[in-house]
């Protein structure tokens, strides 16, 4: 079996030319060995004794947690009801479309058979099309406004209790 070849690595001076580049790290290098020099020249820090420390009680963290929870979970109830209120309001609205969308297509079609001379009968069918378009047109558009508010308003409770959390 072939061994793989391995690639050669040029060094900085071949790549470069004939002078060796200056190295990047010690350029960098250079602003923090001044900076940190006074700080080296000064007294070290006096360790902490362990009186000194208090230790922050674990009521105050416990207390701390139990309040951040129970603010996240008023807030998924609320979510939870803004939620169904949203998806009762949307279910009612397309199932009130569908029936006068229905409505209207049986409306045609009695225009269309019904025993009159062909233009008034053309005129009615297409006046019938027409206000059949403009009701469908403006309860979908009603259907869509109430899905994305019913969005934003489920999300409200969560956007405010993270938002208090926050600050």
């Amino acid at each position: 079996m072939a061994e793989a070849k391995k690639p050669r690595v040029k060094s900085a001076a071949k790549v470069v030319g004939t002078k060796p580049t200056t190295d990047l790290i010690e350029l960098a290098a250079a602003p923090a060995v001044t900076a940190t020099e006074p700080v080296a020249n000064s007294n070290p820090a006096l360790p902490l004794k362990a009186s000194d420390v208090k230790p922050i009680a674990a009521e105050v963290l416990f207390s701390s947690a139990k309040k951040q929870s129970d603010a996240f979970r008023q807030a998924v109830g609320e979510v939870v009801t803004a939620s169904a209120k949203g998806a009762l309001e949307v279910n009612g609205k397309i199932i009130e479309a569908l029936n006068v969308q229905s409505n209207a297509a049986l409306d045609l079609w009695r225009s269309a058979i019904s025993p009159t001379p062909l233009p008034e009968a053309l005129k009615a069918q297409s006046q019938a099309t027409r206000q059949a378009y403009e009701a469908a047109s403006a309860q979908w558009k009603d259907v869509a406004e109430t899905t994305a508010l019913w969005f934003t308003k489920s999300l409200e409770p969560l956007q405010s209790a993270f938002q208090r959390q926050g600050r």
